[in-house]
């Protein structure tokens, strides 16, 4: 009986070429799966940075638009005639039959004349008076 158990436990040696291949097939797969983790990260990485991008063009598309709409409705405004009549007048360019263009410039002081300061220490300054 003791023959046919050990019969089971035989060993079988495995040669080194199957070892060298088996372990370089572990280290190949190993770092292919680290390779894939990195470029998940990366692409995890741009795509946040891209979605962010995305979000703020979005507000700069809002803000122009109502940019636009602003736009749009004061050149309503100013394609009226009321309303050119009336910059027409502040700039005193248009007039009724019978008005009378009035233009009020604003008060302006007239320069003083620095008067010069005799000084001991600067001769440049003794003659002027």
């Amino acid at each position: 009986m003791v023959a046919k158990i050990s019969r089971f436990h035989k060993k079988k040696e495995v040669s080194t070429i199957k070892k060298v291949f088996g372990w370089s097939s572990l280290a190949l797969i190993a770092l292919l799966g680290l390779f894939l983790i990195f470029y998940n990260v990366r692409i995890y990485q741009k795509r946040a940075e891209l979605e962010g991008r995305a979000a703020e063009l979005r507000e700069e598309i809002a803000q122009l638009s109502q940019q636009e709409e602003n736009l749009k409705q004061q050149l309503e405004i100013s394609s009226t005639e009321e309303y050119q009549e009336r910059v027409l007048r502040e700039q005193g360019l248009y007039q009724k039959p019978g008005e009378e263009v009035v233009t009020i410039v604003p008060f302006e002081e007239p320069e003083q004349k620095e008067q010069s300061i005799k000084k001991w220490w600067n001769p440049w300054t003794w003659g002027v008076r």
